[in-house]
């Protein structure tokens, strides 16, 4: 949430260029900061500030090539798309030719690249002897923790697990939050924890950071983005959300990852689309 922060206020002063304010990209930045250049842990320190300053650069950079060659704009390359753009990496291969290099990336054989699998890819090619396992750790959730605790041990993935959640832990929430919203005291002490800087106007990365350390249930980012949007469109339109608006992102928050929710159990496939059968057992 404070990386975000640092980016998002340095692209808004002018300072640092709006193409490096990419999502996907900062997150590949501050894993490979925390898991390959740093010491392992979650945070990043001052000393490995200016690794995690030169990952912001060369991701964003990565993002840029990434997002020419997904002409679908749906944050996956095929061999279609791999084919055609192939001009971007300063590569000329026949048709053949690229479709036994996008095999080389396509390790699961899905038959689409995800971006974490453009990046291991490009290092691969920068440096054929690395190792490409920091790349492959955040390739799928079902193996992640595997490969990053064969390449970092058990300090990397100590404390990850995964909770089961239910529509009763989205009932007792709801419940704490309705309490905050009668209670001045709490709704001001829940505003306080959330405006960590006080200046009464909240950020998207403050939102982030509130959830991560206080709401873990209500932790889904399309979720929380789609609480942001709908909280500063019913506001006064601008990008902050103010203390006036507070209870209604409150309620935003549940509402929308109880709908991620529902959302989630019903696609099967986790393509984060529901097709007829899904939407027919949603129903």
């Amino acid at each position: 949430a404070e990386i975000d922060k640092l980016v998002v206020e340095m692209v808004a002063g002018g300072s640092w260029p709006a193409w490096l304010n990419n999502k996907p990209a900062l997150m590949r930045a501050y894993k490979k900061t925390i898991l390959k250049d740093g010491d392992g842990d979650d945070w990043v320190e001052k000393k490995e500030f200016h690794a995690l300053l030169l990952n912001i650069f060369w991701f964003n950079k990565l993002w840029q090539i990434f997002q020419v060659i997904d002409v679908g704009a749906d944050r996956r390359i095929d061999v279609n798309e791999f084919s055609q753009g192939l001009g971007a990496l300063g590569l000329h291969l026949s048709m053949a030719e690229a479709a036994q290099e996008f095999a080389k990336i396509d390790t699961n054989h899905g038959g689409q690249v995800l971006f974490v699998e453009f990046c291991a890819y490009v290092r691969k090619r920068v440096n054929p002897d690395a190792n490409p396992n920091f790349d492959a750790d955040i390739i799928s959730g079902e193996k992640c923790g595997k490969a990053v605790k064969a390449s970092h041990g058990n300090r990397a993935t100590h404390t990850h697990y995964v909770k089961r959640k239910s529509l009763s832990q989205f009932d007792e929430l709801e419940a704490k939050f309705k309490m905050f919203i009668k209670d001045n005291k709490l709704l001001r002490d829940a505003w306080h924890r959330i405006d960590y800087n006080g200046n009464n106007l909240v950020s998207l990365a403050e939102i982030d950071k509130l959830v991560v350390e206080s709401y873990p249930l209500l932790n889904h980012k399309p979720a929380l983005m789609r609480a942001y949007k709908a909280t500063i469109k019913a506001g006064d339109g601008d990008d902050w959300v103010d203390k006036k608006e507070f209870k209604s992102l409150l309620g935003n928050l549940l509402y929308f990852n109880k709908l991620f929710w529902l959302f989630s159990n019903v696609d099967g496939d986790g393509d984060r689309r529901m097709d007829y059968g899904e939407f027919k057992r949603c129903l």
